[in-house]
């Protein structure tokens, strides 16, 4: 196209306009379209608008802050030959630098899930201003110094990481500390710091409940304290019961209320020691064993409340032996020789080094023999039938005769035991009566023959006479003999035949 046509004015066409009617309808689609209305109107629109992003637009966008950042190049500014080798190792340093760049990324996610800006936001922000500046050497295909950059980065980032443990165990110990002194805020404080690293921090949760009853806690303490000094330690350990209940494990409650309950059990002590002391005083051995032992109940291990304690049993101790003593002499002095031997063994099983006792015991249980023996020959008279038996009883009389001073039991014991024993030697008649044939012998006495009646003297004691008789059957007749005879004489008779 030349130059004298670009300037060629515009001239008008020679087109005939022709009004369109509705019949003509069908007629005006067919037109051209530099003929239609709607083709007109449609293009003044679009050069309206392009002049508007042409000439208005740029006034209404501002452009940005930072400067642009010129890329240098050592390369000439006219294309040169393809570097292959230099491409390869501009890619590798920016994967290097890529790959140390993902790592701060979650580096700094989890340090920001650990609520990092809450607790030392500027090693935050530092270390992140100097992944910024890695950004910038990226952008400029500097990826070595990116590299460099990122690294610098991801180990501040690492160290805010390793950190955290420490930091925890610090603002614990911190907040711990604040408890102690007494400052609810700065507990909060270092408390809330754990919760917003570790929010499920068991201590930390522990630390606010305690911190939030912290103050009502120091009052009651101050209160108790008050009633300490007052000495009404009810009072006081009232109070420190109820900061304690508040939190458990506040130090001073804790030892206010310990020093309240060993004042208590001081006084209950000596309370307890002083009664048993007094009642000691007044011989009154079983009240004060009493209260020695509820010292001991109070103080197991305490030295005066054992000895008051043995004091009041040794003297016990005494008092029983004494009174067991004057008992067992009682009854010897009323010839109760089985009561006096046992009183004898209970003093013998409390101190068996009570010489009157052991002296006692022997005596009375001598004593209590001899008894026993003279009443076994008085019980049964009939056993001097026996040689052995009447033997026994002689030797039995001799020691009951040679004991010096005897009582009036014993007196008339052995009036009763040489009565009976002369009675049972002295012989009684016995008759006996049988038919002339059975055949009578009389154990320990003999054969007595066959007779119809026979009269013989026996001492008193049990016999057995036995009948015999050819074609008969035995026969067998016990009899006891007293001192006054029998009142019938002994039959002795074979009447049944043997068939």
């Amino acid at each position: 196209m030349s130059t004298s046509n670009d300037q060629d004015p515009i001239r008008p066409s020679d087109i005939a306009f022709t009004p369109v009617t509705a019949d003509d309808n069908g007629k005006a689609e067919n037109l051209p379209w530099q003929q239609r209305r709607a083709s007109w109107v449609a293009l003044a629109i679009c050069v309206l608008l392009a002049l508007v992003v042409i000439f208005v637009l740029p006034t209404l966008v501002q452009p940005p802050d930072t400067p642009p950042v010129p890329i240098s190049s050592d390369r000439p500014a006219t294309p040169t030959a393809e570097s292959p080798f230099r491409d390869a190792q501009l890619a590798t340093a920016r994967r290097a630098a890529q790959d140390v760049l993902s790592k701060i990324l979650e580096k700094q996610a989890f340090l920001e899930s650990k609520n990092v800006e809450l607790w030392d936001r500027e090693a935050f922000d530092r270390a992140l201003a100097v992944a910024a500046t890695g950004d910038t050497h990226y952008r400029q295909r500097a990826f070595d110094q990116a590299q460099d950059a990122y690294q610098s980065a991801l180990d501040q980032l690492i160290a805010l990481e390793t950190a955290i443990p420490q930091r925890v165990s610090d603002a614990l110990a911190a907040g711990q500390t604040a408890l102690n002194n007494g400052d609810a805020e700065e507990a909060t404080r270092q408390f809330e710091q754990v919760q917003a690293i570790a929010p499920d921090n068991a201590e930390a949760a522990r630390g606010l409940a305690r911190a939030e009853v912290l103050d009502q806690v120091i009052e009651l303490v101050a209160e108790a304290a008050i009633a300490r000094q007052n000495n009404d330690l009810s009072q006081a350990r009232t109070l420190y019961r109820e900061a304690l209940e508040l939190d458990a494990d506040h130090m001073p409650a804790a030892a206010g209320l310990e020093a309240v309950d060993a004042k208590i059990l001081d006084n209950r002590f000596n309370e307890a020691m002083s009664r048993g002391y007094t009642a000691l005083e007044r011989n009154q051995l079983d009240s004060a064993k009493t209260a020695f032992k509820q010292a001991l109940q109070l103080k197991p291990d305490d030295p005066a409340a054992r000895s008051g304690l043995t004091q009041a049993s040794s003297a016990a101790t005494k008092q029983t032996l004494q009174s067991l003593l004057s008992q067992a002499t009682a009854l010897e002095s009323r010839e109760q020789w089985h009561q006096a031997r046992d009183t004898y063994a209970r003093v013998m099983a409390i101190d068996s080094s009570v010489m009157e006792a052991r002296l006692g015991q022997i005596r009375s249980a001598a004593r209590a023999q001899l008894d026993d023996q003279i009443r076994g020959i008085l019980d049964q008279p009939l056993r001097l039938s026996s040689d052995n038996v009447r033997q026994e009883a002689q030797r039995i009389l001799a020691d009951a005769r040679a004991i010096k001073s005897p009582g009036a039991k014993l007196k008339e014991q052995i009036s009763r035991l040489d009565q009976t024993v002369k009675t049972a030697t002295t012989p009684v008649r016995v008759e006996l009566v049988s038919d002339q044939d059975t055949l009578v012998t009389l154990y320990r006495e003999g054969e007595l023959g066959k007779f119809q009646r026979k009269q013989i003297s026996l001492i008193p004691g049990k016999y057995v006479a036995v009948g015999t008789r050819r074609g008969y059957r035995d026969v067998r007749v016990e009899f006891q003999l007293g001192p006054e005879g029998l009142s019938q004489p002994v039959v002795v008779i074979c009447k049944d035949p043997i068939s």
